[in-house]
């Protein structure tokens, strides 16, 4: 019984494994365009259309709720991360341009 329990084990394990290898890459790039979006909305709502930061948040998808969107200390710009901050996406303000991602 007991070896049986380790061969699932290790099983589970290589499972889950070969699905991160796969699925990892998509997924992290999925992450980056949402926290990119939300950057750039937030950046273009705030600095742009002279909103809040509270104002700003409803008008995006319910889907991006869990991307965390807070002004730049240092200039006029929106950080955007999710994952506890291991995907981050930035959008700066030029008077006169709009915001752009960088």
């Amino acid at each position: 019984m007991r070896r049986a329990l380790t061969w699932a084990a290790l099983g589970l394990g290589a499972a889950v494994v070969i699905a991160a290898a796969v699925w990892g890459p998509r997924l992290a790039g999925m992450a980056e365009v949402g926290a990119g979006y939300v950057a750039k909305q937030m950046c273009s709502c705030i600095y742009v259309a002279g909103r809040t930061s509270d104002a700003c948040r409803p008008d995006l998808p319910a889907e991006m709720d869990r991307i965390q969107a807070s002004p730049l200390d240092d200039a006029e710009g929106v950080r955007a991360s999710l994952l506890l901050g291991l995907v981050e996406r930035r959008a700066l303000h030029h008077p006169g341009s709009g915001c752009t991602l960088y």
